[in-house]
């Protein structure tokens, strides 16, 4: 066989190649983004609140649709609660496009351990077999580094004295109602349940990075920009499938 025809298949597939590329971005921006939550640290699960966050994003220019497949990993587009720098690691497939920021506009989030003002406790190891309400064994500002606070204070878990409510705002009902002797919550939350209903906060945790939304690599830079600007105009009342702390996000791109 001549070098000529050997050239041949690899110059028509240099010559097809572009418009490949153009057919796959003309594709992906034909539909709607699949969108996926993880409830990992909190959001209410209710179909009403995701609607209210899909009908806000395509109202604001990003074409969005409920990811009906079995688990977050098939979405297209998906808020993943974990800090952005342990994501990256694992989403090889996404990009960041928008991160989480505070009731307190920041990006990073402190745990904080709430009791009743009226108990005047000052120490985590006066918590030792004291009942204590978590958000979820996922939760890095409701679990990882709140039980890494306790483990150095010498407090252990006994039976029947941890719980988990599954979001920030049921851990903190849960205190109130005196359900629990203490709650872990973000301490964004905590600081304002604090101060309006007696509770006092014996500890923070160490700082954490927010979480964020990660968009898959095959969707085009054009639906990118209109999600992440969509993602980026979002009101509180907008975000109640979310975690309690969540104020809005950062356009990161």
């Amino acid at each position: 066989m001549t070098k000529s025809r050997l050239y041949l298949p690899i110059t028509l597939v240099l010559l097809l190649l572009p418009f490949y590329l153009l057919f796959n971005e003309a594709v992906a921006d034909s539909g709607p983004v699949t969108v996926s939550i993880d409830h990992d640290d909190g959001g209410r699960t209710s179909d009403s609140y995701m609607d209210d966050l899909l009908a806000a994003l395509n109202k604001n220019g990003c074409k969005t649709v409920l990811n009906h497949n079995k688990g977050i990993n098939n979405a297209q587009l998906l808020f993943d609660s974990r800090p952005v720098s342990i994501t990256k690691k694992d989403r090889a497939n996404y990009r960041l496009i928008a991160q989480a920021k505070t009731l307190e506009g920041k990006f990073s989030v402190r745990g904080a351990f709430l009791v009743h003002a009226s108990t005047g406790i000052e120490n985590l190891i006066t918590l030792q077999g004291e009942q204590i309400a978590f958000i979820g064994k996922k939760s890095w500002s409701g679990y990882h580094m709140p039980m890494k606070s306790l483990q150095a204070a010498g407090v252990k878990e006994q039976m029947n004295t941890f719980f988990y409510v599954t979001n920030h705002v049921g851990a903190i009902s849960m205190l109130l109602h005196r359900d629990v002797f203490a709650t872990v919550t973000a301490a964004p939350l905590a600081r304002r349940w604090a101060e309006a209903n007696d509770l006092s906060i014996v500890a923070l945790t160490d700082a954490v990075e927010t979480g964020g939304w990660w968009m898959h690599r095959n969707i085009s830079k054009d639906q990118i920009k209109s999600c992440s600007t969509a993602l980026s105009k979002l009101e509180p009342s907008q975000l109640k499938a979310l975690p309690a702390w969540i104020s809005g996000f950062e356009i990161n791109l």
